[in-house]
């Protein structure tokens, strides 16, 4: 299974309901994310599921990047992905797909960090796993045991041309 991990896009300071779930992406974000999307559509892996956190910035980064890969299926909220959740419990829904999927997995900084780290397994590098907003990492793993996953690449929007 590949697991392709990303931060969402830069999104506003404050929302106009003052809650932070309801933050949108700026336009630089949305700018950023594209830049991602067109990297990632360049690649040879193509998405067959895109799992989100509920927040809006989530769901628009996640929409983002179902438009510019042509994904064909809808793309899913799921709780597990919400900011300091475990997304570990995020296993038995990948546990369902096939080794062959291509899962793109949109989060929050740190957890995004977190997660990466303990695909590795090497939980200690989680501070050098930066993920600053728009930033992915795709992980070539078994989901028999999620272990010992390969970094595939990880690259940030600044480093990709418009």
């Amino acid at each position: 299974m590949k697991l392709i991990i990303g931060r969402h896009g830069e999104a506003e300071s404050s929302s106009a309901t003052g809650l932070d779930k309801d933050r949108r992406l700026t336009e630089k974000g949305k700018s950023d994310l594209e830049k991602m999307a067109d990297f990632i559509y360049h690649s040879p892996l193509r998405v067959t599921q895109i799992f989100h956190s509920p927040y809006i910035r989530t769901k628009e980064t996640a929409e983002i990047f179902s438009a510019k890969l042509q994904f064909k299926g809808n793309t899913t909220p799921v709780n597990e992905l919400l900011p300091s959740n475990d997304y570990t419990d995020l296993f038995p829904k990948l546990n369902q797909l096939s080794n062959s999927d291509t899962v793109m997995l949109i989060g929050h900084n740190p957890d995004v960090s977190f997660f990466a780290a303990r695909l590795i397994r090497d939980e200690s590098i989680s501070r050098s796993l930066i993920f600053s907003p728009g930033t992915t990492i795709a992980i070539n793993i078994a989901k028999e045991n999620f272990l010992m996953g390969q970094i595939i690449w990880m690259i940030s929007p600044e480093f990709l041309k418009s």
